[in-house]
Parts: C-alpha cells; sequence; structure tokens
C-alpha cells in the first residue's frame, strides 16, 4: 500500500497545485483575491491526503485503478484545508501543518476576517471541481449528495466540540458517552472515512448493500482515527504535529478525559478540574494530567477501544464482497500506528 499511497499523494499534490496556479492567474488583476489564494494554497500543503487516498480506495474495493479519483481527491482536501482553517479560528491555534495560521499572521479582526473567507472560498472552490468533473450527471449528483452530506455531518460534530468544553465540570461527570461518540462519527468518521469511501465508490456504482458496508466500516475506522488523535493530542510532542496547542490546554472532550474524571479519586479529581482546559497551565502541569490519565487507566483503554474499532472494521471487510479488501486492511494498520 505504502507504494499506492506514496503515487497517489504525488498525483493530489501536483493537481492540486494546478488549480490554484488556475484560480491565482485568473484572478492576477485583484491582488486582494489572489492573496487569499495564496494562503488557501499555502495552507493546503503539508497534508498527508489521507481523504484523497480513501476516494481511491473506495474506487479500488471494486477493482477500479486510474486517475478518475483526481479531481475529487483534490476537492476533498481542500475542503480539508477549508474546516481547518475554520477550526484554527476556534482553537486560536498559531500553528498547522508547522506553518503559521491565518489569524496567527494577520493582526487582530483582520485575521480572523481573512480566515472565515478562505475558509468559505475552500468550500465552495471544492463544490465547483466537483461539478467541473467529466462523471455523467447521475453519478454526479450522488457524489454532491454525500459531499454535502459529509460537510453536514462534519458540522454538526463541531458544534458538540465546540460548546462541551464550556459545561461546568458537574456537567462533565455525568455526561454520557454517546455524546462524545457523536462526536467521533459525525465530526470525524463521515470527513475523514466515510465521505471519501463513499464518493469513490460513487463513481463505479456501488450496490446499496456496498453503500452499507462501507458506512459501518468507515465509522469504526472514523472512531479509530479519532481515538488516536485524542492519544496524539494528550500524550505525544504536539511540535511533531505541527501544533502549538494540545487538547489539555484546549480543554479536549474525548473518551480519554471521559474515563479518567470517572475513575479519579476526589483528590485526582480536583486536579484534573483546576488545570484540564487551562490555557494557562505549564510544562509541569500538563505532565502531572497526563501521568493522572496513565495511573487511572485512561490512556491504556483508549487503546484497547482503538484496537476494537479496528479488528470489527478488518472483519467487515473480510465478510464484505469487496476486492483489494487487503490495500483497506493495510489503511487500518497505518491507523493503529500513525506518529502524527
Amino acid at each position: 500500500m505504502e507504494k499506492i499511497f506514496k503515487l497517489c499523494k504525488e498525483s493530489i499534490d501536483k493537481r492540486l497545485n494546478e488549480v490554484f496556479d488556475k484560480e491565482i492567474c485568473k484572478y492576477k488583476n485583484n491582488s486582494f483575491i489572489v492573496d487569499s489564494l495564496k494562503e488557501l494554497k499555502r495552507l493546503s500543503q503539508n497534508g498527508k491526503r489521507v481523504r484523497g487516498f480513501l476516494i481511491k480506495l473506495g474506487q479500488l474495493l471494486k477493482g477500479v485503478d486510474d486517475d478518475s479519483y483526481l479531481d475529487l481527491a483534490v476537492a476533498i482536501e481542500i475542503f480539508q484545508t477549508a474546516v481547518l482553517i475554520h477550526d484554527d479560528i476556534i482553537d486560536n491555534a498559531d500553528m498547522r501543518r508547522g506553518m503559521e495560521t491565518i489569524t496567527y499572521k494577520y493582526p487582530d479582526h483582520l485575521g480572523i476576517s481573512k480566515a472565515i473567507c478562505i475558509g468559505d472560498l475552500g468550500f465552495f472552490l471544492a463544490y465547483r471541481l466537483i461539478n467541473e468533473t467529466n462523471l455523467n450527471a447521475t453519478t454526479k449528483i450522488e457524489v454532491l449528495k454525500i459531499f454535502t452530506d459529509t460537510i453536514y455531518n462534519t458540522v454538526l460534530g463541531e458544534i458538540t466540540d465546540v460548546e462541551l468544553p464550556y459545561k461546568t465540570k458537574d456537567y462533565h461527570k455525568t455526561i454520557k458517552e454517546d455524546i462524545i461518540y457523536d462526536i467521533y462519527v459525525n465530526k470525524t468518521a463521515w470527513y475523514t472515512i466515510i465521505g471519501p469511501l463513499l464518493m469513490g465508490g460513487a463513481t463505479i456504482d456501488i450496490t446499496e448493500k456496498e453503500k452499507n458496508q462501507l458506512i459501518e466500516i468507515g465509522t469504526n475506522l472514523g472512531i479509530a482515527f479519532q481515538i488516536k488523535d485524542d492519544l496524539l493530542g494528550i500524550f505525544s510532542d504536539q511540535t511533531t504535529l505541527g501544533k502549538t496547542i494540545n487538547d489539555i490546554k484546549e480543554g479536549k472532550q474525548t473518551i480519554i478525559y471521559k474515563y479518567a474524571i470517572d475513575k479519579a479519586s476526589e483528590f485526582d479529581l480536583r486536579f484534573i478540574n483546576k488545570y484540564y482546559g487551562n490555557p494557562l497551565i505549564d510544562e509541569i502541569n500538563t505532565k502531572k494530567v497526563i501521568n493522572i490519565f496513565i495511573k487511572l487507566g485512561a490512556k491504556e483503554n483508549a487503546e484497547n477501544l482503538l484496537k476494537e474499532c479496528i479488528n470489527k472494521s478488518i472483519n467487515l471487510l473480510k465478510q464484505s464482497s469487496f476486492v483489494y479488501q487487503e490495500k483497506l486492511i493495510e489503511f487500518t494498520n497505518y491507523l493503529l500506528e500513525r506518529k502524527c
């Protein structure tokens, strides 16, 4: 899979630059638009291209191996960048993919305004790319429907993810894991796994049964992907992720945090409540929070849940009629082992 993934990434990167350069040339007489397009292009660099690759995998599952996926892959990658630009406003982040965010690069309200506009620009450029593909009318409608569902579900997940940290600590203690899994399925699984797989599958006319199989497989893979992100967001060096804020500072509501506060003693809970979600937390107390999470078994529990989701996805794949199953199985192992 590594060879296919590398070639796919190179093709997506090349086509992505062609799309941006064409747009920049088209508006060369308007420096404001050109500047925004260049920012969108800049922040689209250094992406792992997982979502674009999954569109290709969606086709490979039925034995189709050509370049017909490419503009759809570029569209989903531009959408990914647009989401991250808006996410950086929410997180007040300084870095993304190892680069300055727009809100950090430009001063005060201008940075926020530009980030909103550039994110929106990315959304609609992605839509236009899909509309301009050579897909037949029926297939194009289906792909656009999937893409729209993907965006809609992503926003639903983001709404919950944004508001949850602002609830009282008592609320967090009583919240059910279902709410956290709603975020995982809507915000991560749909836009990271399900949407791309279905978009690729739609171009080769998968059946309704196969579509449902992909949704179930993608849901488990998406949950696994987010759990892995959660583990990296707390227990890894954030500079290796190209970020300047970790999940502890942000007060991210994850199954790791939920498990910890459910198992914590009153003493540990007071410490967690004091520092988890505190943007001024220092390195010493960050390490103390991490050690409490490890001591309570929150890290081990998340790792076990990750493996369960991966194994369930693999079993579902093996029960399906898809060809090239091993490619997606290899991808699941990538999810398990990735470091960033």
